[in-house]
């Protein structure tokens, strides 16, 4: 049911608050997403693990400037996670080689988190739980797949979808 008085996405004091734990996704958000020379895909959906097997589409990946300097602002980089759906442990290496050119310093190994399942609430409670006071910590889970949002919202994850952050974001 629409709540017309929800506007987590809106609270630019929540986005800034330096003590939440963050929890990011990599495509669309720390990468920006468009690895094919059609901008968008380098291949079918069905084709995809296969392609990323022999090529690196996160060797010339970029990150957005406006997330490096929300992370660098408003972050605590001891408290940011990267939980990003992942196929293969191919590509789990091809995307921490590409944290690490793009966000050095800015995660730490040890939170940089892959998961099989598009459902990322069980990891991020278990994340919270083992490290810190479980759903209670103050956190916020930033995607760009509104039907994962729904998922980290239904589980009682805090999570804005990435373009609430380009109200931060110093455009010129």
């Amino acid at each position: 049911m629409f709540d017309p008085n929800y506007r987590l996405g809106l609270d630019l004091e929540l986005l800034k608050r330096k003590d939440l734990v963050r929890f990011f996704d990599i495509d669309g958000v720390l990468a920006v997403y468009g690895y094919g020379s059609d901008g968008i895909n380098v291949c079918g959906d069905d084709e995809f693990d296969a392609f990323v097997e022999e090529h690196d589409i996160y060797e010339t990946a970029v990150g957005p400037e406006f997330i490096k300097q929300y992370i660098e602002t408003y972050t605590d980089c001891s408290r940011n996670f990267i939980l990003s759906l992942s196929s293969t442990k191919t590509q789990d290496a091809q995307k921490v080689r590409f944290i690490n050119r793009v966000y050095p310093g800015l995660f730490k190994p040890e939170n940089i988190l892959f998961t099989r399942d598009s459902d990322k609430s069980v990891m991020v409670k278990e994340t919270l739980e083992r490290e810190f006071d479980g759903l209670n910590t103050p956190h916020l889970f930033i995607d760009d797949d509104t039907r994962v949002l729904y998922r980290l919202q239904l589980g009682g994850v805090t999570a804005v979808h990435i373009s609430s952050l380009l109200q931060l974001a110093a455009l010129k």
